[in-house]
């Protein structure tokens, strides 16, 4: 719609309204996922330069928010000439062949067996090696959206529950995050599939929505009862893993989304209501011939209009508040 919300079926609007517990991703869903580089911290030898210049390197064919604030720091032309391939590591970051030597950007799990000396202060840190040396790490930050401490306070009244942030980042950070915007629970430096298996135990407490924009997230988007791509940065496999997709970057839009699915439902049974007691009405007095032909008919096609009419209640109250 105008509203930027698609909905892949009107399944998806009775399970909104059911939904009894919500989960969401950090980077790019809570956050604005605008990170800036704040610090670098080098091993003994390596230059801030030679740390940037592996890192970029790396992250030169990523669209991770990570990457493409690395590479504005760096500033420099990238030579693909350089590179004789890239693989990511799902939820670790990335192995590169750099001037034919191997170089690994990520967190420290990926760097496995390679001494980490050297620590930032940044929320989110990311650490650097080329040919089984240690170079160091670069810490970035990122800021959170302006009404997500709102939406997650409006949830909250709409009667979601056990309000759960699932997030690749350090565990220190997602504890940051979650308290200051008042989540219920916050797990960091989960795989994909751990996203998965967290989800798995929300299941068992009752139906699940995941909120999330991410190639990490497609995963969690497809398993959670309801998923929602949140925002205009979304990956094309967010968007299709996704139930509902949201091009607008404003978590408000949950919540709204909740309030809407529950109204709509409300109308449903009102309508169901309504054609029940008029048919109902009709067939008590057909019976007792106590209607004539044309009262019949003017009760028969009166069902339909006042259902029309009711459910455009609905319409008007999106386009109102949206």
């Amino acid at each position: 719609s105008h509203n930027g919300i698609l909905m892949k079926g009107s399944n998806y609007l009775e399970l909104l309204a059911k939904a009894e517990i919500a989960a969401f991703d950090k980077t790019g869903t809570l956050t604005k996922g605008e990170f800036s580089v704040t610090e670098m911290s080098c091993a003994d030898g390596v230059s801030q330069e030679q740390l940037l210049e592996v890192a970029a390197y790396c992250e030169s064919q990523s669209t991770h928010p990570l990457a493409k604030s690395i590479l504005k720091a760096y500033g420099k032309p990238v030579d693909g000439n350089r590179l004789a391939g890239i693989e990511e590591i799902s939820g670790n970051g990335i192995r590169a062949v750099l001037d034919g030597k191997t170089a690994l950007v990520g967190k420290a799990e990926l760097l496995d067996g390679v001494a980490v000396t050297t620590q930032t202060s940044g929320t989110t840190v990311v650490y650097v090696a080329c040919d089984g040396q240690y170079l160091g790490c670069i810490g970035l930050s990122d800021t959170l959206k302006p009404d997500t401490k709102e939406a997650i306070s409006a949830l909250r009244k709409l009667g979601l529950h056990n309000l759960t942030m699932l997030s690749g980042d350090r565990q220190a950070t997602a504890n940051s995050i979650a308290k200051k915007i008042g989540l219920d629970n916050a797990w960091g430096q989960l795989l994909p599939e751990e996203k998965v298996a967290h989800l798995e135990e929300l299941k068992k407490l009752g139906s699940v929505v995941y909120a999330g924009d991410g190639i990490n997230d497609a995963p969690a988007l497809a398993y959670a009862d309801v998923g929602i791509s949140l925002g205009s940065k979304s990956t094309d496999i967010a968007m299709e893993t996704s139930d509902v997709v949201i091009s607008r970057d404003d978590p408000m839009m949950i919540p709204e989304l909740r309030r809407l699915s529950r109204a709509t439902m409300h109308i449903v049974q009102q309508n169901f209501a309504i054609v029940i007691g008029i048919n109902t009405v009709g067939l008590i007095l057909g019976a007792a011939s106590g209607i004539s032909v044309m009262m019949s008919a003017l009760m028969h096609n009166a069902s339909p209009i006042l259902v029309v009419a009711n459910s455009l209640r609905v319409y008007a109250a999106f386009h109102d508040d949206t």
